[in-house]
């Protein structure tokens, strides 16, 4: 009888090291992250950063932002359906390279530039709208 008590105290002694040394690494930041920049807010902005640049954007119809994308204005013009998959990946890297508050205005610049996004990366584009 005092061999199974003697086994208990040590389980529970151990179960309680192990959660605490668990907790105690979970706090720390794992190997292997990248903890995020702080973001400069400018003294000006009114709070809804993305909101702002998609008006004023749409205030100025003659106002086109590149996002050294200037590549893409060669495909003025093309059907969204008429891409190859080439030149889908290039539509793609610079999708992917923008931020998530960047991809409305890239999409409104795109458009400006009378060049349609092919129709495979619209439901993308949307998901990480959606995501941002």
């Amino acid at each position: 009888m005092g061999v199974l008590i003697g086994i208990f105290a040590a389980l529970i002694i151990i179960v309680g090291l192990v959660t605490w040394l668990s907790s105690k690494f979970k706090k720390e930041t794992p190997e292997g992250t990248v903890e995020k920049e702080p973001v400069e807010i400018p003294i000006d902005c009114c709070g809804a950063h993305e909101v702002c640049e998609v008006e004023e954007m749409l205030m100025n119809p003659k106002e086109i932002v590149y996002f050294e994308d200037e590549e893409l204005d060669r495909f003025q013009g093309i059907s969204p359906d008429r891409y190859n998959d080439t030149q889908i990946e290039e539509f793609r890297d610079v999708l992917y390279t923008l931020k998530g508050d960047e991809i409305k205005i890239w999409l409104l610049s795109i458009e400006r530039r009378q060049v349609q996004l092919p129709n495979i990366l619209r439901s993308e584009a949307l998901m990480l709208i959606a995501e941002a």
